[in-house]
């Protein structure tokens, strides 16, 4: 009984429609970039401990175009080369969901790390990212801080 109520009491702290970020990385982004964001040496980049710094570097718009426009060119985390493309999920997931799952990666993944004064995305700032006309290719270069997104 008392695990239903917690579960519960989990399930009505959402806000009526709030995207579950947790439950949209495990269905999305688990694939790849593992249960705990530990990446896959050679495929798919860690995401746990490495975004508050690439953050401090790109700017906080880079996220938001990563998972909106997809992401190709050779990057380097950890010591460790990545060649592999991080497809768009614009077609997948509404705005409100990618900005769900982007606070879930950088807040439980990395929050120890984040730049001072970070706040959540929210949907208004995927919908910008959104409806820029980036090519995979020009999201790299965000990466490095070569032309810094949105936001930063």
């Amino acid at each position: 009984m008392r695990a239903l109520l917690a579960s519960l009491l989990c399930i009505t702290a959402l806000p009526a429609g709030a995207a579950d970020g947790a439950a949209l990385f495990s269905t999305h982004c688990t694939a790849c970039h593992q249960p705990g964001g530990v990446g896959v040496p050679g495929l798919a980049p860690p995401l746990a401990g490495t975004l508050g710094e690439r953050l401090k570097i790109a700017g906080r718009g880079y996220l938001p175009r990563v998972v909106t426009h997809g992401m190709t060119g050779l990057i380097t985390v950890n010591g460790q080369r990545y060649t592999g493309a991080m497809p768009s999920f614009a077609a997948q997931m509404d705005d409100e969901a990618l900005a769900a799952v982007l606070n879930h990666v950088v807040g439980s993944f990395n929050a120890d790390s984040l730049p001072e004064g970070h706040q959540p995305y929210d949907a208004a700032e995927l919908a910008e990212a959104r409806a820029e006309k980036l090519a995979p290719h020009e999201v790299r270069k965000l990466r490095d801080g070569q032309r810094k997104g949105s936001g930063s």
